[in-house]
């Protein structure tokens, strides 16, 4: 199946249950302000983290808040994308979300949280690791730090489709994730390419608009929590769907 037909899907499943993919995103939009908790900026839509403003002198009440935060939010996050994917599969299988499938979403929901919890503290550690020890140059530093995240982020693109859609445990949804993305290759490329460009027109209208109203940047965030990620979940799913040929 071609990537544009797959888009096209994308669109129409996200279209035929906006009201459903809507509400249950809204765990993204309370993910988001919690983690500005932590020593994060918003920009471009999303929430980064700031290793430079972690002092070695941070006192533990304070570490302690911010690891309760980083948890919740998690949890929040893994929630999420959980149910949108559980959404789209009921959608694409034909079949209404019964009782028995919220009860597998808090299982479900517990395995993202494992997966996505390992895939921040890797990059977490790696990233921290090459700040203080001050072994390269800093564009290099970011530079590898960067392909890290990158390559963290491709091992787990179908793990929430893997744990969802075949029920999988979090060590083999990773397995099942990076399989598929060597497997649909070219697929993911245009995913990443249609992800681009609905993340550079939503950073785009909201700086354009922070010249008149200083909280822009925080609609951004908005809009990428209840709109721009969910469809992405969603497009990931027709992406995993389309190597069942009956589906």
């Amino acid at each position: 199946m071609s990537s544009s037909k797959l888009l096209s899907q994308a669109t129409e499943a996200f279209w035929q249950n906006k009201r459903s993919i809507l509400l249950f995103s809204i765990p993204f939009l309370l993910a988001f302000p919690l983690v500005l908790l932590l020593p994060n900026y918003a920009a471009f839509g999303a929430i980064f983290l700031r290793p430079g403003s972690i002092g070695s002198d941070v006192a533990l009440p304070q570490l302690l808040l911010m690891l309760a935060v980083a948890v919740l939010s998690l949890l929040l996050f893994s929630f999420a994308v959980v149910a949108v994917n559980s959404i789209v599969k009921s959608q694409r299988t034909f079949n209404r979300l019964k009782h028995m499938d919220f009860e597998r979403m808090e299982t479900a929901t517990l395995r993202m949280f494992v997966v996505y919890a390992v895939s921040f503290i890797s990059v977490f550690a790696f990233s921290l690791l090459l700040f203080q020890t001050h072994a390269v140059e800093e564009k290099t530093r970011l530079a590898l730090t960067a392909l890290f995240s990158l390559a963290v982020y491709l091992l787990t693109l179908f793990a929430p489709q893997a744990v969802v859609i075949d029920n999988l445990g979090a060590d083999s949804a990773l397995s099942v994730s990076a399989k598929t993305v060597f497997a649909k290759f070219s697929s993911v490329i245009f995913f990443a390419l249609v992800a681009l460009v609905l993340a550079t027109v939503n950073a785009a209208i909201f700086l354009f608009l922070q010249d008149y109203f200083f909280w822009a940047p925080l609609l951004g965030v908005l809009a990428n929590s209840l709109f721009i990620l969910p469809f992405l979940e969603v497009f990931k799913v027709q992406i995993y769907l389309s190597k069942y040929s009956l589906l």
